[in-house]
C-alpha cells in the first residue's frame, strides 16, 4: 500500500492534511496524523474532493460552445483559440477589455499564476473587494494593524470562549476538540447568533440576537462594563488609543435600547458582561455572516473594542480570533510588482453593474478559481451581462454554471492530479500536496495552463520557470534561507509555519500608526467616508415595502459556496409562529421574495430560528440559479466587501393552478 501526501485545497478554516491511496476503486482519502490540528479527522468535504476525481461530471476535454452544443477541442486548438482571443482584445481596447473573474475555490499558491499571467499583460479588468470577508477583515487592520489570531490549542486557556456568529459544528469541526477540551478545564462556551446553531448544544449558554444588530450588542456589553467600572483601567491606558470616543458612542446604547434593537434581553445582556470582564482570559471567535451587513464593519471594530476595554487582547486564551496574515511577506509571491500594470478594478458587491456600463466594454471574459453566476449578489443581472460579452472562457474540474453559460470550457486537474503548496488565512501550517495521479482524460493543471499561454504570448520574462516544482521552490525559497524548509521537508508531513506565534499581539506591538489598538482613529473616519455606524440592517425602506423578514443565506454543512452543491431545489427554515402567520405546515411549498427576484422552497419548521428570520441556505440551485438571484449587491461600510445578509423578505403560500 502506497500513501502519498496530500493536502486541501479548499476555503476552509481548519485546512486538512491528506494521506492518499490509489486503488482499484479510486482514491481513498485519509487524515494525516502528522497534522496537529486536524489530527487525522477528514470531513465530508475533502471526501467529495476525491470522489470528484473519478466523477462521471467531471470535465476531461476541453469543450468549444456550438449552438446548444459541445464540440471537443485538442489543446492545441484550445490554446490557439484563446490566443487568438487575448490578441484581439488587446488589439481592439487594450487589456482593460478582458475581464478576470477569480477567488479562493483552490488555495494552492500556484493558482496565483492566473493573476500574474493577466498583470503581465498590462492589468485587466478585474474585482477588488470582498465576496465573503473583506468588512471583519479591514476592521481588524483597521485596529490592530494586522489580523492576527491566538492558536487553536491556546484556547483550552480561556476561561471564557464566545462563539459570535460562528458555527464550528458545521463550518470548523476540527475546532470542537479544543472547545470541549476547555470546557473540561472549567471554561464556559457561549453562543451568539440568530440561530440556535449546533455548536449551541455543547454551549453554557445562547444568545439569541436579532440578525445584523450584533455592533449593537458589543456597544451595549461595553456601555454596561464602563457604566460598572469592570474594565480593564491599565490596559486601556497603556495600548489603546480613541478610547474616549469609543465610551461616548457605547454611552449611547444603553441596555434597555439595545434590548429593543437585539431582542437580547437586559439581564442577559448584563450577564454577558460581566463574564466578559470578570470570567478572562475571553476569546472571541467570530464568524463571517455577522459581518455580511452594510455595517459589517462597523459590527467587527465594536466587537474589537469590547474585547479592548476588558483587557483581552494579546494573552493566553484572550483575543479576537478571525483570520491572520502570518504567512504574508514570509514566501515569495507570485504576483508582479504594481508598478508593472495597472488595472481597471470594481468592488465585489456591485462589479456587474459596474461593468454592464463599462468603456471600453468588456469582450473576453475568464474565469478561474470561481463560479460568478451562482457565487456573486445579482444572479439574473450576471446573466444579462454574460449574455452580452462576447467570448468567455471558464478553468474548472467540473461544468459548472457559469461554465454552461460561456464559449470554451478547459478541463483543470483536481488538488490529487498535481502538485502545490497550500497554505491558508487560517491554519498555521504549510502543506505540500504531492501528485498522486495522472490528470483524468486531458485535464492539466491550472498553473501549467497560465504558463503555456504565456509563452505563446511573449511573456517567458515574467514565466521563468517551466516546471511546478520549480515555481515552488520559489516560493518558499525564504524559507528555505531562514528556517531550513524545503519541499523534501514538507514532503514528510506539514510544518507548522515557525514564524507564527501562539499569542496573537503578545508583544503589544500594534501595528497602527499610534502603536495601540484603535478604536477611533483619522484613517478609520476617512475610510468610512459618509458611512453610519447604525449596527443594524438597512431595513426601514424594504419593510415599508413590504419586506418584514430577515433573510439570511448561510453555509450548508456539506457544500461550500457553489462547491459540492445540489441542483435540487430549495428550503427555508421558518420559526413556528412565522409559518403559523402563513398557514405554512412542514413539508409545503412557499414563495421567498425579496426585492429583487423571487424563487420556490420547500418549508421547514424549526424553533431554532429567530421568530422575525427566513433561513434560506446557500449551496442547492434550482435550474442553475442559486439564492443569490434574491440578494441585491451593498457594499459593506469598510472593506468593499458583499453585504448578503442586508436583505429583507417576504414569504407566501404557493398555490398550484
Amino acid at each position: 500500500m502506497t500513501l502519498v501526501r496530500s493536502a486541501c485545497p479548499l476555503n476552509c478554516p481548519d485546512g486538512c492534511a491528506f494521506l492518499v491511496e490509489r486503488t482499484k476503486n479510486g482514491l481513498r482519502v485519509k487524515g494525516d496524523p502528522l497534522n496537529s490540528i486536524t489530527k487525522g479527522f477528514v470531513c465530508s468535504k475533502g471526501q467529495a474532493l476525491a470522489k470528484r476525481v473519478f466523477s462521471p461530471d467531471r470535465l476531461r476535454f476541453p469543450l468549444l460552445r456550438q449552438g446548444q452544443g459541445w464540440q471537443r477541442l485538442s489543446w492545441d486548438q484550445a490554446y490557439a483559440l484563446l490566443t487568438e482571443k487575448i490578441k484581439e482584445t488587446l488589439s481592439d481596447v487594450g487589456p482593460w477589455g478582458i475581464f478576470h473573474h477569480y477567488d479562493y475555490g483552490n488555495n494552492g499558491v500556484l493558482r496565483e499564476l492566473d493573476q500574474r499571467f493577466f498583470q503581465a499583460l498590462g492589468g485587466v479588468t478585474e474585482p477588488r473587494g470582498s465576496m465573503c470577508w473583506g468588512a471583519g477583515y479591514r476592521a481588524q487592520e483597521l485596529d490592530f494593524g494586522g489580523v492576527y489570531s491566538n492558536s487553536r490549542d491556546d484556547l483550552e486557556d480561556a476561561r471564557t470562549i464566545v462563539l459570535w456568529g460562528r458555527d464550528p459544528a458545521v463550518t470548523n469541526v476540527h475546532l470542537i476538540p479544543h472547545l470541549l477540551a476547555a470546557k473540561k478545564r472549567g471554561a464556559r462556551v457561549l453562543v451568539i447568533n440568530p440561530i440556535r446553531v449546533k455548536s449551541a448544544e455543547f454551549a453554557d449558554a445562547f444568545y439569541q440576537v436579532k440578525p445584523g444588530t450584533d455592533g449593537a450588542l458589543a456597544l451595549g456589553l461595553s456601555h454596561i462594563i464602563l457604566r460598572e467600572r469592570w474594565q480593564d483601567t491599565r490596559f486601556i491606558q497603556d495600548y489603546v488609543h480613541g478610547f474616549e470616543e469609543f465610551a461616548r458612542r457605547s454611552k449611547e446604547f444603553s441596555p434597555e435600547k439595545v434590548e429593543a434593537i437585539t431582542g437580547v434581553s437586559v439581564k442577559e445582556i448584563t450577564d454577558l458582561a460581566r463574564s466578559i470582564s470578570h470570567s478572562r482570559p475571553v476569546s472571541f471567535i467570530l464568524g463571517y455572516g455577522l459581518q455580511r451587513y452594510v455595517s459589517g464593519g462597523n459590527t467587527v471594530r465594536a466587537i474589537d473594542g469590547l474585547a479592548a476595554i476588558s483587557g483581552n487582547i494579546g494573552w493566553a486564551g484572550a483575543g479576537v480570533h478571525y483570520a491572520h496574515q502570518y504567512h504574508r511577506g514570509k514566501m515569495n509571491s507570485l504576483l508582479l510588482s504594481p508598478e508593472r500594470y495597472q488595472s481597471r478594478t470594481y468592488p465585489h458587491p456591485i462589479l456587474v453593474e459596474e461593468l454592464l456600463k463599462a468603456n471600453p466594454p468588456v469582450q473576453l471574459a475568464v474565469v478561474t478559481r470561481s463560479n460568478p453566476l451562482v457565487q456573486q449578489p445579482n444572479s439574473l443581472l450576471w446573466r444579462e451581462l454574460w449574455r452580452k460579452i462576447p467570448f468567455k472562457v471558464v478553468l474548472d474540474t467540473v461544468l459548472t454554471e457559469t461554465a454552461r453559460q460561456s464559449n470554451l470550457v478547459l478541463p483543470v486537474a483536481t488538488i490529487f492530479e498535481e502538485e502545490e503548496l497550500v497554505r491558508t488565512s487560517w491554519s498555521p501550517l504549510i502543506h505540500y500536496a504531492q501528485k498522486v495521479l495522472e490528470p483524468q482524460g486531458e485535464a492539466q493543471a491550472e498553473p501549467m495552463i497560465f504558463i503555456e499561454l504565456a509563452k505563446r504570448l511573449g511573456l517567458e520574462k515574467d514565466f521563468p520557470y517551466a516546471a511546478a516544482r520549480e515555481w515552488l521552490e520559489f516560493v518558499i525559497g525564504p524559507l528555505s534561507e531562514a528556517y531550513g524548509i524545503t519541499l523534501d521537508t514538507l514532503a514528510q508531513g506539514p510544518i507548522y509555519a515557525p514564524y507564527i506565534p501562539r499569542v496573537a499581539w503578545e508583544d503589544k506591538d500594534f501595528k497602527t500608526p499610534s502603536g495601540k489598538i484603535e478604536l477611533s482613529s483619522e484613517l478609520a473616519r476617512e475610510e468610512q467616508g459618509e458611512a453610519v455606524a447604525t449596527y443594524m440592517p438597512t431595513e426601514d425602506q424594504e419593510d415599508k415595502a413590504g419586506f418584514p423578514w430577515h433573510l439570511i443565506t448561510p453555509h450548508p454543512g456539506k457544500a461550500l459556496h457553489s462547491q459540492f452543491h445540489q441542483d435540487d431545489g430549495f428550503i427555508m427554515f421558518l420559526h413556528p409562529d412565522l409559518a403559523d402567520k402563513y398557514r405554512l405546515n412542514h413539508g409545503d411549498r412557499a414563495i421567498i421574495e425579496t426585492v429583487y427576484g423571487q424563487l420556490v422552497a420547500s418549508v421547514a419548521i424549526s424553533e431554532d430560528i429567530h421568530p422575525q428570520t427566513v433561513v434560506l441556505p446557500e449551496g442547492t440551485t434550482s435550474e442553475g440559479l442559486g439564492v443569490n438571484q434574491l440578494i441585491l449587491g451593498k457594499c459593506s461600510d469598510i472593506g468593499e466587501s458583499t453585504s448578503y445578509y442586508d436583505m429583507r423578505c417576504q414569504i407566501r403560500k404557493w398555490f398550484l393552478d
